[in-house]
């Protein structure tokens, strides 16, 4: 319709409907778009899970080994130690767990390791909340790693800095940097 011609209710009725069902198609094609997003978006989460696992697997894998961290060697190794306490509020996840009677080493593990990723490890007060969580270890000492396929390199110094090991991939190989690390 256009501002010249005459707008006769009749008209006006089907520049409506036209309008109306042009909206509906427009509205089919979002809902498909919709659709493919969230497929995509699955298939994007089932990728980065895959590639957590893969870290996480391949860590542990090469700690099992020798059950050696910070020079320190270590009689039982476990994984995905998971403990939620409603009365403390707390929630812990603790990806890979060295243990040798009075020493525990808590290792993160990440495909690729950020500066947020080690900022969080530290922030979260992960020793302090690992100790409520599981009381039976209050006396133990504790050592903090983060493991990673990769590492960004303000990662690295941030590990560093806070006194966090480090056990990065490299091909077949892993490194572990564990110089300067803190016990709690």
């Amino acid at each position: 319709m256009n501002a010249k011609e005459e707008n006769t209710p009749e008209k006006v009725w089907v520049y409506l409907m036209k309008v109306s069902e042009k909206l509906e198609k427009v509205s089919e094609k979002l809902e498909k778009v919709g659709e493919k997003l969230e497929k995509t978006d699955q298939i994007v989460n089932g990728i980065a899970k895959s590639n957590g696992d893969v870290a996480e697997d391949t860590i542990y894998n090469a700690l099992e080994k020798d059950m050696t961290f910070a020079g320190i060697e270590f009689d039982f190794i476990d994984r995905n130690w998971n403990r939620h306490s409603k009365k403390l509020n707390l929630k812990g996840e603790y990806d890979v767990i060295l243990e040798n009677g009075d020493t525990m080493a808590l290792i993160e593990t990440k495909y690729k390791v950020r500066k947020d990723d080690v900022s969080k490890f530290v922030t979260n007060e992960t020793e302090n909340k690992f100790r409520k969580l599981f009381p039976n270890y209050n006396n133990y000492k504790l050592l903090l790693g983060i493991g990673g396929m990769s590492f960004e390199k303000d990662a690295l110094e941030e590990a560093k800095e806070n006194g966090i090991g480090i056990i990065k991939v490299i091909g077949d190989k892993v490194e572990y940097y564990t110089e300067g690390i803190k016990t709690y």
